[in-house]
C-alpha cells in the first residue's frame, strides 16, 4: 500500500494510478467476498467493447474494460477484428446498455461507419460510444453519427469514456448530454457542408516536383533477404521514445524526461514499474523482438515506384503507386527514386519489425489474475519496442548503405526524422493505401517472424512496424492530400 499512497499524494490522475486503484479494489473485493451476504450483484450498466472488423488494436480498449469494470459496469469485451454480425447477434442475446467501437487507423474509422449502418439496419439504437487515434469529434458528427441514427459519442481516452457512460446512466444527466452533443454534431455537420471544397486540383500527367533527379545513387552492401531473430532488447532500448512510452501510454503529462530529471516522485514511481517490467522481460523472455529487410533495385514512373528482382534486374516485382499532392510542391514519393527515363536503377529498402510474439496472451493472463498495471505496461512496452526496433533498424540501414548518422547526432533528433532519407508507413499521410501492406508482405514474407496481415491489411500481432526506406537526402513527410 505504501506505493499506492505515493502515487496519489499527487492530485494529478495518471493512467498507472486508475490502473493500480483498480488492482487494490480487485484483491480488497476478493477479500471480503467470502465475508458478504450472497446476493446477484447490482451493476450500474452493461456494455459491449469490440476492435472493429479488421483491426488488432486493443491496448486501449483494453484499458477502457478494466476502468469501466472497476467503475461497476458490466463489460462484455468481444476482443479484437469484430464483425458487424457479431456485434449484433451479441446485442440481441445480451441486451446492452451500450455499444463501444475502438480502432486505430483511418481504415479503422471508416468501418466504424460500417458497423454503425449494419447495427441500424438491425435496428439497434442503443448509445454508441467510438474512439482510436484515428477518429475525432467532427469524423464522429460528419460520418459515423448519420450512419447510425441513434446516439454517437466520440472519447478521446478512457477517463472520458468512462465520464460520458456515467452520464448517460443518470436519466437527467444523459438528456442533458445528448441535448449537447446533438447541437454540437449539427453545428459541426452543419460547417462541413458550408465549407465543402470544390474538387481538389489534380496534377497534370508528367507533373513533377522540383525534388532532384540528379542525386547519386548510394549502392547497399547486398540484394540478400535478411531475417533478424531474437535481437537483445537491451540493444533496442536505447532507441525507445520516453515521451510515447511514459507520456502516452501510462499517462505522465508533460515532458518525462525532465520530471525524471528532477526526481518527480509520481513519475519515477511510474518509471520504476515500467522499468523493473523490461528487466523481467529480458530475464525471462517474455518479449522477442525478430525483424526482417532487404534492399531492392527501384525506378519511378510518373507516380509509380516500380520495385525489380534484385536477381534478375529487368523482372518487375511490385508496383506501387502514390497519391500526388495537389497544387504547390506536388510531392510525391515516387520523386524520391530515379525515373525510368534516366536509364539508371536506384534503390530502396523494406523492413518489417515485431516485438508482439505472444503478448496479446499474456497481458491477458495478467489482467484476469487482476495485475492491470502489468498488462497494460506490457503491451505498451511492446508497442514501443517495436518502434524503437524500428528506429534501430533504419539506422543501421544508413549506416550499412554508406551514409552512416554524425556522430553528434542525439535521439531526440532522430525521434524528430533529422536524418538523411526518411520511412514511410502504409496507410499514413504520403501513402495511404493500406492495401500495399500485401506488396511488401509478397516482397519480405515476414509470416517467417511470425507477423500476419489481417482481412483489413493490418499486422497482426499488434507490436508491429513496417516500412519503405527511401534514400534521397531531399526526402521528407508530406501529407498528400495537402498542397
Amino acid at each position: 500500500m505504501n506505493e499506492v499512497g505515493r502515487l496519489f499524494n499527487n492530485n494529478e490522475l495518471i493512467v498507472a494510478e486508475v490502473l493500480l486503484s483498480a488492482e487494490v479494489m480487485k484483491a480488497a473485493v476478493a477479500y471480503l467476498e467470502p465475508h458478504m451476504e450472497k446476493h446477484e450483484s447490482a451493476t450500474k450498466g452493461k456494455i459491449v467493447l469490440a476492435t472493429v472488423k479488421g483491426d488488432v488494436h486493443d491496448i486501449g480498449k483494453n484499458l477502457v474494460d478494466i476502468i469501466l469494470r472497476n467503475n461497476g459496469y458490466e463489460v462484455l469485451n468481444l476482443g479484437i477484428k469484430v464483425p458487424p454480425q457479431t456485434l449484433i447477434e451479441v446485442y440481441r442475446q445480451e441486451k446492452p446498455d451500450f455499444i463501444g467501437l475502438s480502432g486505430l487507423l483511418v481504415k479503422s474509422a471508416q468501418q466504424m461507419v460500417v458497423t454503425a449502418q449494419d447495427l441500424r439496419a438491425a435496428g439497434i439504437h442503443v448509445p454508441l460510444l467510438v474512439g482510436g487515434a484515428a477518429l475525432s469529434s467532427t469524423f464522429t458528427a460528419t460520418k459515423i453519427a448519420p450512419a447510425y441514427g441513434g446516439p454517437v459519442l466520440y472519447a478521446k481516452d478512457a477517463m472520458e469514456g468512462l465520464e460520458l457512460v456515467n452520464q448517460l446512466c443518470h436519466p437527467r444527466q444523459r438528456e442533458q448530454l445528448l441535448r449537447r452533443v446533438r447541437a454540437a454534431q449539427l453545428a459541426m455537420q452543419q460547417r462541413a457542408a458550408a465549407r465543402q471544397p470544390a474538387a481538389a486540383p489534380v496534377a497534370a500527367s508528367g507533373q513533377r516536383s522540383a525534388v532532384r533527379q540528379d542525386v547519386p545513387v548510394p549502392q547497399p552492401p547486398d540484394y540478400a533477404r535478411h531475417v533478424l531473430r531474437h535481437v537483445p532488447l537491451e540493444q533496442i532500448w536505447p532507441y525507445l521514445n520516453p515521451q510515447m512510452l511514459y507520456g502516452k501510454h501510462m499517462g505522465l503529462r508533460g515532458n518525462v524526461l525532465k520530471r525524471f530529471a528532477r526526481g518527480d516522485p509520481q513519475a519515477m514511481a511510474v518509471k520504476e514499474r515500467v522499468d523493473t517490467l523490461f528487466r523481467e522481460a529480458v530475464a525471462q523472455n517474455l518479449l522477442q523482438a525478430h525483424g526482417v529487410y532487404r534492399f531492392f533495385p527501384a525506378q519511378s514512373q510518373g507516380n509509380d515506384l516500380l520495385v525489380y528482382d534484385p536477381e534478375d534486374r529487368r523482372t518487375l516485382l511490385q508496383r506501387f503507386t502514390f497519391p500526388r499532392q495537389p497544387g504547390g510542391r506536388l510531392l510525391c514519393l515516387a520523386d524520391y527514386v530515379r525515373a525510368v527515363e534516366s536509364g539508371e536503377l536506384d534503390v530502396v529498402a523494406f523492413f518489417v519489425v515485431t516485438c508482439g510474439q505472444g503478448v496479446r496472451e499474456l497481458a491477458q493472463q495478467y489482467k484476469e489474475a487482476g495485475e492491470y498495471v502489468r498488462s497494460h505496461a506490457l503491451q505498451a512496452l511492446a508497442i514501443e519496442l517495436a518502434e524503437a526496433f524500428a528506429e534501430k533498424l533504419h539506422q543501421d540501414l544508413r549506416a550499412a548503405w554508406g551514409f552512416p548518422d554524425p556522430p553528434e547526432l542525439t535521439m531526440r533528433e532522430r525521434f524528430q526524422a533529422k536524418y538523411r532519407g526518411v520511412r514511410v508507413s502504409f496507410g499514413y499521410p504520403a501513402c495511404p493505401n493500406l492495401e500495399d501492406q500485401a506488396k511488401l508482405f509478397a516482397l519480405l514474407e515476414p509470416e517467417e517472424i511470425g507477423v500476419q496481415l489481417t482481412e483489413g491489411y493490418m499486422m497482426d500481432p499488434e507490436a508491429s512496424v513496417s516500412a519503405l526506406v527511401f534514400h534521397h537526402p531531399e526526402a521528407e513527410y508530406f501529407h498528400a492530400d495537402r498542397a
